[in-house]
């Protein structure tokens, strides 16, 4: 098993030492060390920040969505094998690095058709990853994996894969606070059999639906989120095969498939109440990818397996596992692949499914624009210990966050535009679901802030910026009213102005008397649509039914 775990290793780092060899000198002596010194001088800086109750409710949720979102082995944010749709917030970036291995021997192990006692097989994958949410409701990722297959039927025994790359994106949606929708694209440049560069000829494509439901959006006491993905899987990984044909352990060990696939993959998760500075989250996983296309004759010809149906040879997979995160923005997983489906049916252009596989993955989600804090931490070897300075620069700037709501129902008014009256500060709006905004780090001082929506009268208000605080002011504008005129002359029968009641009915309700002497009336009226009934006394009522418009007369 050691042989196993440090092949497994080596693995991880040939994949990850492209990465390493461009950022040696910006490697800490000691990842906890550094990270625990940054997160004490971060908690000491904000101090001023979470004071209040508001505040600290806020806090609580950013550190809910770093807890609980995190990379999957292909770099999305999800679980192993099931996506969610969602991501973490913008601008931050996701490294992770994922390895899986099993071992099997005897003659009962796996691809070992012939019961051969002296039979044995092992192999160890991984991923390295790197993913970025540059955009509200999206983000992007690639991976660049690795494999090594040891089976002693073939030789030679050992078979490997190098710097396999796949390149992504995935859009988003949140349609409710609880429900989000997304869709999931990515192409695979898979290197040559024997090669170090891409194949173009076995180039992949996949793409996935994604569904995600928080079941604490309804149930608040209920730690538990719901995740459904749907998609395809355009698979040409046969054409790396050239001129000869590989044979079922070749055709597992390099991961070439024959034949298109529906996939479906349904998780749980729950991210259950965290420990400062530790939280967990278990979740279970099942995935199934169905071939297209493989009709009897195949199985009958391409199958090692006695009577193979078509349903035994479908990979699935149940996965259960957990996910330990740390500080907020450093994840732990721990997963294991069981087999349920296509173990032994060998047949060929289906790679078969292992009986089970072992996975560890270390994911860091950081924000490299709220990384960029004034703050230095300088390290001094004194008596043999390791003594961490933290130098936190004097802030002289503050903020001023809040909502922009209607003021007649308090319903949050989205895109609404937050400006500085006499400034060149650029302006911020406020975003979708909340109405919420947040301004950028301003000099401490008293400033003017109007918002303005179409529809709604602008607002200002004045507001004291405070050094190293964040200032809360609320907007409630009022809806803005658009009139037209509703104007008219009533005559008699020889065309003569006359008295008369005329009664106008709509989006407003108003009754006037035309003048004796002018037979005139006139009324300033909302938008919409009227009715006006004209009477008299000796006369019969007339009506007329009419659109008014903004800044329009109507006669």
């Amino acid at each position: 098993m050691i042989r196993y775990v440090m092949t497994m290793v080596s693995v991880m780092i040939l994949c990850a030492a492209p990465v390493w060899a461009q950022s040696d000198d910006e490697q800490p002596t000691s990842l906890d060390e550094a990270d625990a010194a940054i997160e004490k001088a971060m908690v000491d800086a904000a101090k001023p920040f979470i004071e209040g109750e508001e505040a600290t409710t806020e806090t609580e949720e950013e550190e809910s969505r770093l807890r609980f979102s995190s990379a999957a082995p292909g770099g999305e944010t999800g679980l192993m094998r099931v996506m969610e749709a969602g991501s973490t917030d913008v601008w931050t970036i996701r490294l992770s690095l994922h390895g899986g291995f099993f071992s099997s021997d005897g003659g009962s192990g796996f691809l070992n058709y012939l019961d051969q006692d002296d039979y044995s097989e092992s192999y160890v994958t991984s991923k390295l990853s790197l993913a970025w949410t540059p955009l509200p409701y999206m983000e992007a990722f690639m991976s660049l994996r690795a494999s090594s297959n040891k089976n002693s039927f073939t030789r030679p025994q050992l078979l490997q894969t190098q710097g396999d790359l796949e390149i992504g994106a995935k859009g988003f949606y949140p349609v409710l606070p609880y429900l989000g929708i997304g869709l999931n694209l990515a192409v695979g440049f898979v290197n040559g059999i024997g090669g170090v560069t891409p194949d173009f000829g076995g180039t992949n494509l996949r793409t996935s639906a994604l569904i995600s439901f928080d079941v604490r959006g309804v149930a608040p006491e209920v730690p538990l989120r719901i995740h459904f993905n749907a998609g395809f899987i355009m698979e040409n990984t046969e054409d790396l095969e050239g001129n000869r044909d590989l044979n079922y352990i070749e055709q597992f060990a390099l991961r070439v498939n024959r034949y298109h696939r529906v996939s479906l993959g349904f998780g749980l998760d729950a991210p259950l109440p965290y420990a400062d500075p530790v939280a967990i989250t278990p979740f279970l996983e099942y995935s199934v990818q169905l071939p297209i296309g493989i009709s009897d004759v195949d199985l009958a010809a391409g199958s090692l397996g006695p009577d193979t149906g078509y349903a035994n040879v479908v990979p699935m997979y149940l996965t259960p596992g957990f996910r330990v995160t740390y500080l907020k923005d450093i994840t732990f997983d721990f997963a294991v692949d069981i087999g349920i489906g296509g173990e032994k049916a060998y047949l060929e252009g289906v790679p078969s499914t292992p009986p089970y596989t072992i996975w560890f993955g270390l994911s860091y989600c950081f924000d490299p624009s709220k990384r960029s804090e004034e703050k230095i931490i300088e390290k001094i070897i004194e008596k043999e210990k390791i003594v961490v300075k933290e130098v936190v620069a004097p802030v002289t700037t503050g903020r001023i966050k809040g909502r922009v709501i209607n003021a007649v129902d308090q319903s949050a008014i989205a895109s609404a535009i937050v400006s500085f009256t006499d400034s060149e500060i650029p302006p911020v709006a406020t975003e979708e679901m909340e109405g919420k905004y947040e301004t950028y780090n301003l000099t401490a001082g008293m400033v003017k802030l109007t918002a303005a929506r179409e529809g709604f009268k602008p607002m200002t208000l004045e507001a004291e910026v405070k050094a190293a605080e964040i200032t809360l002011l609320d907007f409630a504008l009022e809806p803005e009213i658009k009139k037209g005129t509703i104007s008219g002359t009533v005559v008699n029968e020889k065309d003569q102005p006359m008295l008369a009641k005329v009664e106008i009915s709509g989006p407003a309700e108003i009754n006037v008397n035309t003048g004796q002497d002018t037979g005139a009336f006139a009324s300033e009226v909302p938008e919409g649509t009227y009715a006006v009934k004209v009477s008299a006394e000796g006369y019969l009522a007339k009506g007329r039914r009419f659109e008014i418009k903004k800044d329009k007369t109507v006669m």
